[in-house]
């Protein structure tokens, strides 16, 4: 969980900066967005096929990235207190791109939303598949809100699903149909993972494989062999 945070925010530092720099060259046209935000047109996803992953982590205004990372914080320690690591990242980045999509697919089938181009961008996809899946798993779980008191966390849940879908009217649509697709995953992993069924099991070894490909090797030590 603190690696997600320490990227998602290494990630924005390295986005305002280059932002920075950019604007005060003069450049017209900063790109650096486009280029990591998730398109809504197949067209223009299939040059980017990296954005379905990058999206989930790139964020541009300041409170955008406080209420995820602040999010991912709050109910990552929950998850953290039944299960690893590992099942924290697949659902993180199994959800985003659920989330991302929905989104897709949204834009491009539903007719308010046809030949309307947007892009996608921020964590709460990903970070709302582990809202969802720790309040399906433990939904009687008390957090302490203020001004308001001990709230269990099914509520939580099932006030954002509602305002998710609220704003599918809104300005904000995409966001939500992406917050809706990584809910849904949430939802489907973890009902799955209590009936003792891993979905993610596969994804995980994937990880595990590339990860390895990271870590440092043992050196092997050196034996003198003597005559006698």
């Amino acid at each position: 969980m603190t690696r997600l945070i320490y990227l998602n925010v290494g990630v924005w530092v390295i986005v305002r900066l280059i932002y920075v720099i950019l604007f005060l060259s003069g450049a017209q046209n900063t790109p650096v967005l486009s280029w990591l935000s998730l398109p809504s047109s197949f067209a223009v996803f299939m040059t980017r096929p990296w954005t379905i992953i990058t999206y989930m982590f790139l964020h541009f205004q300041f409170f955008h990235i406080l209420f995820n990372i602040l999010w991912l914080y709050w109910f990552g320690r929950i998850f953290l207190e039944y299960h690893d690591q590992r099942k924290l990242l697949g659902l993180y980045l199994i959800g985003g791109v659920a989330g991302g999509l929905v989104y897709m697919l949204a834009y491009n089938f539903l007719p308010p939303f046809q030949g309307k181009p947007s892009e996608l961008l921020g964590a709460s996809a990903a970070v709302i598949a582990i809202v969802i899946a720790i309040s399906v798993y433990v939904p009687n779980h008390v957090i302490h809100l203020m001004f308001i008191g001990p709230v269990k966390i099914k509520w939580i849940a099932v006030v954002s699903i509602i305002m998710y879908i609220i704003g599918l009217g809104g300005n904000n649509a995409g966001g939500d149909f992406a917050h809706l697709g990584g809910a849904l995953w949430g939802w489907l992993y973890m009902s799955q993972l209590i009936k003792g069924r891993d979905i993610t099991r596969g994804f995980e070894r994937v990880m595990d494989a590339f990860f390895t490909w990271f870590k440092p090797r043992k050196k092997l030590s050196r034996t003198s062999w003597r005559g006698c």
